[in-house]
């Protein structure tokens, strides 16, 4: 009974006058709760490593042509999609070049026309004086020479038509320089810095923004050598969270960078998470659970029951008093490592057998008098074998 308060007030005096200041006359009914009887298992342990937060992609988007600044509509911190217009060069020059190579082009294909026209010509000469060779009333020289002009014919007529060809690549490529004055952006993401203005020139391949990625990032865990073995595993998985937000992510299948820092004797295990509220950025801190290989016994709490303040994690427990009703008293906790849906605890006010109130203690205030449903005992295992749930300590931080 000691060791239960001390642990109230370790968690403030703050609680307690919450507690009375709400209790009416006679006090609160008992509050329906479900509990879950503590036991000691052996399991694999995981130990915490840390890292931080990246974005997929990261681009310093430069221009493929040369030219004047003349639009810039986004600033640092604007969300832009992937197309969406980031800068406009000055394209009137090339414009006038393009409309010069397409008058080239009509004029080549007037020249087609025309070169088409003496080919038919020829030909109708040829034709006739072969009808006369045919009947001993042609001049031999007079058929050569038009057999000769015919071939020539021909060939100015494929010339005028390798001109037009010519002149359309020269178009298309001058339409193609005209889009790339537009520069847009490669994917979807967020600018994060500025490298000119409007007014500026920009050489070939000199960048104007920079641009991160947004949607799904990636966790960066640094894990010491020594779990290389267990993490390498086939089907391991990893949880991650970002406490900053309260935020845990589903457990889910590494990548493995397999090059250890001679410096650190670590290895990076690299977590994709998806950013469903906008509310991670690249460089947060974040948190992750990795295998160790080593089995041992250890005091489990159901994730559920535990839950954290300012102090830190601690969890209700239905104490029964002298008489009446159950009372929910609060319990600081150390936690060890996650394993599949419990938590593994540190020994301590806790032992195994104690009722943790792992459903509606969201709703509870120290001493209050609940009823207890006992639910599982803790540490019951998860289909699929990896680490379980999310708990609702991140929504009580």
């Amino acid at each position: 009974m000691r060791t239960t308060v001390a642990a109230v007030v370790l968690l403030g005096i703050g609680w307690a006058g919450v507690t009375q200041a709400q209790e009416p006359p006679g006090g609160p009914p008992p509050t329906p709760v479900r509990a879950t009887a503590l036991v000691v298992r052996e399991v694999e342990e995981y130990r915490q490593v840390t890292g931080d937060l990246r974005a997929r992609a990261r681009s310093k988007v430069a221009t493929i042509e040369p030219g004047l600044v003349i639009e810039l509509p986004v600033r640092e911190g604007d969300l832009v999609k992937q197309g969406e217009m980031l800068a406009r060069l000055d394209s009137r020059r090339l414009v006038l070049e393009l409309q010069d190579a397409e008058a080239q082009q009509e004029a080549a294909k007037a020249t087609v026309m025309e070169e088409s026209a003496e080919v038919a010509r020829a030909s109708r000469d040829l034709a006739l004086l072969t009808e006369l060779s045919q009947r001993q009333a042609g001049n031999p020289k007079e058929l050569a020479d038009a057999e000769s002009d015919l071939r020539v014919a021909e060939a100015r007529k494929e010339q005028a038509e390798l001109n037009v060809a010519v002149l359309s690549a020269k178009a298309e490529l001058l339409r193609t320089r005209l889009e790339d004055m537009v520069i847009t952006a490669p994917f979807d993401g967020v600018v994060v810095t500025k490298e000119t203005e409007v007014g500026q020139w920009v050489g070939q391949g000199e960048a104007l923004v920079e641009i991160v990625s947004i949607g799904v990032f990636e966790a960066w865990l640094d894990v010491s050598q020594q779990y290389a073995d267990a993490v390498l595993r086939q089907g391991v998985r990893v949880p991650v969270e970002i406490r900053a937000l309260g935020k845990r992510f589903e457990p889910a299948a590494p990548r493995i960078i397999r090059e250890v820092d001679r410096t650190a004797r670590t290895f990076s295990v690299i977590v994709e998470v998806a950013d469903d509220g906008d509310r991670l950025a690249p460089g947060m801190s974040v948190t992750g659970w990795v295998p160790t290989g080593r089995r041992g016994e250890h005091l489990m709490v159901p994730r559920d029951a535990l839950l954290q303040n300012q102090v830190g994690f601690f969890v209700y427990v239905a104490s029964q008093g002298p008489a009446g009703p159950a009372m929910a008293t609060p319990v600081q906790v150390k936690v060890d490592f996650e394993h599949e849906d419990s938590v593994a605890v540190r020994p301590g006010a806790l032992r195994a057998g104690d009722l943790v109130i792992s459903e509606g203690n969201e709703r509870l205030f120290p001493m209050m008098p609940v009823a207890v449903i006992e639910g599982p005992a803790a540490g019951a295992a998860t289909p699929g074998g990896g680490p379980g749930e999310a708990s609702n300590r991140g929504e009580e931080e």
